[in-house]
């Protein structure tokens, strides 16, 4: 059995409670189908302290003995899970201790990790990883959505942080499809614009260069110059088909939230990226000294006398998995015209609705204690799953750069 998904979840900055999110939604998903946790936060060993579970072997074993990456999983002992409703977790530890040639991965240990995570026994593979965005980062990343972003009204620069993921994210997924060895090369009419758009491309991503201050502008001006030619509406289709999925992490009130972290987000996307990216979030986890609490007893909030009762998860069988994550329940969304990027957008809209979500969410009992939040967030991500394209959640296996070029030049884009 292979991965059937990959989901990452990302901070801009330390200090958002990423890994505590990252453990207890791992464990959420594991009372669906088997699970596995991976820590990549190899400077800090985080998910490690925040489980008290011996571990015999982790990613020092696997990158410096040669171990498979499968015989570094650690499962619950008894005392964690003594009615055994997390018999589907596992967890592969970061090393013990900070080493420079884990903190900095260099290529050849990021692609071997890659291609041994895609082989890994679980239905879901969740990636805690380190915070800010560097290649130990972006290579595990999706290429058409953001993973799972983590931040919180407490931290105004993790919000910033999180918005520059996306950014980072969809300038990459542009500089693929927009290459002149890439997707569009074969196409004398797109190859033909190609180092025109892509100089331009250069000006919108330069913050400090405000002639094109993000790619609606940019797409405006390309439709008037040059029409619905193939390179303009695949930069349409890659800007218009992307998804950004966030958690809110010590969420204390709509209003709080809203305004110090859901308004700084989503403005600072408008402003500088787009204001036609989908935006979706998964939930909250309610401000509580419980979680700390639990994590300093090594015991995880969803470990906290669990039972079957508790926040039940759908039941979902396997051949309803397969179906859900290889996109066969839903049919992807037409891919939006370029001409659509010339109409007015109104910026506010984008916001009431964000609103309108966090005053729904607040109506239902599980939002309302903090270990019925992780179950709430699984709900929301098995929804997604089962409700959006493929390549719009996760995605399917890790793919080294060179793979994910090759993956596109062949114009296989689902992954």
């Amino acid at each position: 059995m292979r991965p059937k998904r990959i989901l990452t979840v990302a901070s801009g900055k330390g200090g958002v409670g990423k890994s505590t999110f990252a453990t207890n939604f791992a464990l959420a998903l594991s009372r669906v189908a088997p699970t596995v946790l991976v820590d990549l936060d190899t400077g800090t060993s985080s998910v490690r302290n925040t489980l008290n579970a011996p571990v015999s072997k982790d990613l020092y074993h696997f990158f410096r003995k040669g171990e498979p990456l499968e015989a570094c999983l650690t499962t619950l002992p008894e005392q964690l899970d003594p009615q055994g409703h997390f018999r589907n977790f596992a967890f592969i530890a970061a090393p013990k201790h900070a080493m420079e040639e884990f903190i900095n991965f260099e290529e050849m240990h990021r692609y071997r990790l890659m291609r041994a995570i895609n082989e890994l026994p679980a239905t879901f593979v969740v990636l805690d990883l380190r915070a800010g965005l560097d290649a130990a980062v972006l290579d595990f990343l999706p290429h058409s959505n953001s993973g799972i972003l983590v931040f919180t009204p407490h931290h105004p620069a993790a919000t910033a942080a999180a918005a520059d993921i996306v950014k980072a994210l969809i300038f990459r997924k542009l500089r693929l499809v927009l290459s002149e060895e890439g997707p569009l090369a074969a196409n004398p009419e797109a190859r033909a614009h190609l180092a025109t758009i892509n100089a331009l491309l250069d000006k919108v991503e330069d913050v400090y260069d405000d002639s094109l201050r993000n790619l609606d502008e940019f797409l405006k001006d390309l439709v008037l110059g040059l029409g619905e030619v193939p390179a303009v509406r695949a930069l349409a289709d890659t800007v218009g088909s992307f998804r950004v999925h966030f958690v809110l992490n010590m969420f204390d009130g709509v209003r709080e939230s809203y305004d110090k972290a859901i308004v700084p987000f989503v403005s600072f996307l408008q402003r500088y990226v787009s204001s036609r990216v989908s935006l979706y979030n998964l939930g909250w986890i309610i401000h509580s000294q419980e979680v700390h609490e639990a994590n300093c007893r090594r015991q995880p909030i969803v470990l906290a006398n669990p039972t079957p009762a508790a926040a039940p998860l759908p039941r979902l069988e396997l051949a309803e998995l397969e179906a859900l994550v290889l996109g066969s329940s839903a049919s992807p969304p037409p891919p939006p015209s370029a001409r659509d990027f010339l109409l007015d957008v109104d910026p506010e809209q984008a916001l009431v609705e964000q609103l309108e979500i966090l005053h729904a969410m607040q109506h239902d009992a599980a939002t309302r204690h903090v270990r019925d939040n992780f179950a709430y967030l699984a709900r929301r991500a098995l929804y997604a799953l089962q409700h959006f394209p493929p390549d719009s959640f996760g995605q399917r296996r890790l793919l080294t750069p060179l793979e994910l070029f090759e993956t596109l030049a062949r114009g296989e884009v689902t992954l």
